[in-house]
């Protein structure tokens, strides 16, 4: 049975300009905490971790004029036999804003450890939004 969590951020910035960082595939490397190096294989976008690992995922979809893309995990480490998901950004509220949504669905490997699975994958992609949102405002790096 498949789960869904759904994670947003609001920046400070103008929403095409969050999506022109978004849609810099490789680029993940400076905002998305973790991530020390980032390229693109084809459709496939490769990002080492710091602890060595890599993530896989299969990026489609991408549209300029809806601000959005796909993502399907092909190796990700987490104990789910599919995940995958979209980004969007929209404009926010208030002029000057934007919002990013993320929509994440998956399917655990133990049903029975959805739930916490799901707060496990809430909080990270929260901080990762976070981690993005300080990216576009401050032009911070995560690792800096």
């Amino acid at each position: 049975m498949s789960t869904t969590v759904t994670n947003t951020v609001d920046v400070t910035a103008d929403p095409n300009d969050v999506w022109t960082v978004l849609a810099d595939l490789p680029g993940t490397r400076w905002w998305l905490p973790g991530v020390v190096a980032a390229r693109m294989d084809g459709d496939v976008r490769v990002c080492t971790m710091a602890d060595g690992q890599e993530i896989r995922e299969r990026i489609s979809d991408v549209s300029s004029e809806q601000r959005s893309f796909r993502f399907e995990h092909l190796r990700v480490p987490l104990p789910v036999q599919r995940s995958y998901g979209t980004f969007t950004v929209t404009a926010g509220s208030a002029p000057g804003t934007a919002r990013v949504l993320l929509q994440t669905v998956f399917d655990p490997l133990d049903p029975a450890g959805g739930e916490e699975l799901a707060g496990m994958i809430q909080g990270a992609f929260g901080q990762s939004l976070q981690s993005l949102r300080r990216y576009v405002e401050e032009k911070v790096p995560w690792d800096a």
